[in-house]
């Protein structure tokens, strides 16, 4: 197999993963919520075994007691307020230069993403009520989530109701062990760019084919130094994964995978791993059932490149799979 430029080098077998910096909703750790609970969560529980966690709770944070009156979302001539309906209360303002206060205190570098508590009027992510006249309307993001979306819009922000899902639960781990390797990177100032992108080639070939080209053009580009490269490689990797990619580029990516084994394959080896995909893209086998046996071909094939891509696993196994409910 004919590798390029990016390929050709020695490939270390194990690949490390960075600790993820996650903003946590307090909610998840103290029993701090309104009615003095403790939200008992099987995925936050795995989760915070493997990332760094930074804890708010915005109500709390801003002087309401525990336990404290609830709180609303309410609409009123085009715009929206956080009030204490049994008080009468408006807590708009205060809650606004909190969350201002706080994110400022956050930058790109110190964060790689959000979980917050589902259904919070401060916090919920989509699925905060919304009232009106005394009825309740519809659904909103929370005043602090709110927040959060509008300045960190290219950073993950997801609630433990949302991460049930299967789909947006990967996306979301996909995204934060991804940003995590890449502030690990800025950070250090490292010049082991190209190492990054060949580690999330097949990542990135998955999310964006797009941008997958536009970071190898700008790697290759001998005129911009490696302070204004690094810059705008982090942009554009932040907007690669921004959208969540089809199964039709899974399997697109896994095609393009197998060519790094495929003449050393036999032909019942190659119908059965064309097989597997194709039963993967009607839904019935799960990638990892793909991923397992590529595992096995590279090794048995002494291929150290497949085994280096973070698409295989680019997040912790554990985190794979939630208790049934």
């Amino acid at each position: 197999m004919v590798h390029s430029g990016f390929e050709s080098r020695i490939f270390p077998s194990i690949l490390v993963m960075v600790r993820p910096k996650v903003l946590l909703s307090r909610c998840f750790l103290e029993a701090v919520r309104y009615n003095e609970e403790k939200v008992d969560n099987d995925f936050v529980n795995k989760l915070k075994k493997y990332v760094d966690y930074i804890d708010f709770c915005p109500e709390v944070d801003i002087g309401l007691g525990i336990p404290r009156k609830r709180l609303i979302i309410v609409k009123n001539n085009g715009s929206k307020k956080l009030i204490q309906p049994e008080t009468g209360v408006d807590l708009t303002k205060k809650i606004a230069r909190y969350a201002e206060k706080v994110l400022k205190s956050l930058s790109v570098k110190d964060i790689d993403g959000f979980l917050l508590k589902a259904n919070s009027p401060s916090c919920g992510v989509g699925s905060a009520k919304l009232y009106k006249n005394g009825k309740l309307i519809g659904k909103d993001y929370g005043f602090f989530a709110k927040k959060i979306k509008e300045k960190f819009y290219y950073l993950p922000i997801e609630d433990e109701v949302r991460l049930k899902n299967k789909d947006i639960r990967e996306h979301f781990l996909i995204r934060i062990f991804a940003f995590a390797e890449l502030r690990e990177l800025v950070k250090n100032q490292k010049r082991e760019l190209i190492d990054f992108h060949t580690k999330h080639k097949y990542l990135l070939m998955t999310y964006s084919p797009k941008y997958l080209k536009e970071l190898e053009e700008l790697i290759k580009d001998a005129k911009i130094d490696i302070v204004e490269k690094m810059k705008l490689y982090k942009e554009k990797f932040y907007k690669a994964f921004f959208k969540k990619p089809s199964p039709n580029r899974y399997v697109n990516t896994l095609l393009h995978l197998i060519r790094h084994i495929s003449p050393m394959l036999t032909q019942k080896e190659k119908k059965h791993l064309l097989f597997l995909i194709e039963n993967y893209s009607k839904k019935k086998i799960h990638l990892k059932v793909i991923i397992e046996l590529l595992k096995n071909l590279s090794h048995k094939f002494e291929n150290e490149y497949i085994p280096y891509q973070k698409y295989l696993e680019p997040y912790p196994d554990e985190l794979e799979e939630l208790k049934k409910s």
